[in-house]
């Protein structure tokens, strides 16, 4: 959808754009609490924020004739997903040790894939998803074997809601639509349920915070994940997988 060429700048058009995304967000499920509450066009920084008529160039520039961003018209169909990873690894980078609270460098969680396999139809659960590289490379595995990547379930979970938030967008920048992602601490408050019973799944694959400090004392099921590390003090970090 194109956005209307803005020729009077009467007010601000970052509040215009927030009324946009807003709009984009309710008129899709996939979107619920992704955006809105996550990006704020005119957010002010120190005394300062971004001038309308920068806004403006932007909006005329992607409102140019024949300019639409869909796949159509890329190079490559999964170009918008590629940029977007591209990006998350250019904020992590430069983020430095917090870009591995969101990031896992993506020859690794193709290693990991790789070993576990996942296939057609299966079920596959990240329970630290961070920005959903493992959910993203599963499908991209499946779809390599000449499978069909779209009867796969993905599921993941992340206790940073901004992470979250990107999160999502990976996954449907992808072209991903069959995932369940949720905001709440994993230990603490797990989400993803079948049957009233913590769902199993044909594979999980992850990368969580090890040397991360909790207490199983405010856990709701103190059992989950008790081999992999201790409650406090210095610990190793590795990623981990499991396969049916």
């Amino acid at each position: 959808m194109q956005v209307p060429a803005i020729k009077h700048l009467k007010q601000d058009i970052g509040d215009m754009l927030n009324k946009a995304l807003a709009a984009v967000e309710d008129a899709n499920d996939l979107l619920a609490g992704v955006l809105k509450n996550n990006i704020k066009f005119n957010e002010t920084k120190g005394k300062t924020k971004i001038p309308n008529q920068k806004w403006k160039d932007l909006i005329d520039y992607f409102n140019q004739p024949g300019f639409l961003l869909v796949n159509d018209n890329f190079e490559f169909p999964d170009l918008l997903g590629a940029a977007y990873e591209y990006l998350i690894k250019f904020f992590a980078d430069s983020a430095g040790k917090k870009g591995g609270e969101f990031y896992t460098p993506a020859e690794v969680v193709r290693l990991l894939v790789q070993l576990v396999k996942p296939e057609a139809g299966n079920t596959v659960y990240d329970p630290t998803v961070g920005s959903g590289g493992f959910l993203i490379q599963a499908h991209q595995y499946v779809e390599e074997q000449g499978q069909n990547p779209n009867s796969l379930m993905l599921y993941g979970q992340d206790s940073n809601g901004t992470v979250w938030s990107i999160c999502n967008m990976n996954l449907i920048l992808h072209n991903i639509t069959r995932f369940e992602a949720e905001n709440a601490d994993t230990l603490e408050d797990p989400q993803i349920f079948e049957n009233g019973q913590i769902r199993r799944f044909d594979r999980v694959l992850a990368n969580p915070p090890f040397s991360q400090n909790y207490s199983r004392a405010t856990m709701k099921l103190d059992g989950r994940f008790r081999e992999f590390c201790p409650e406090t003090g210095k610990k190793a970090g590795s990623p981990i997988l499991y396969r049916t």
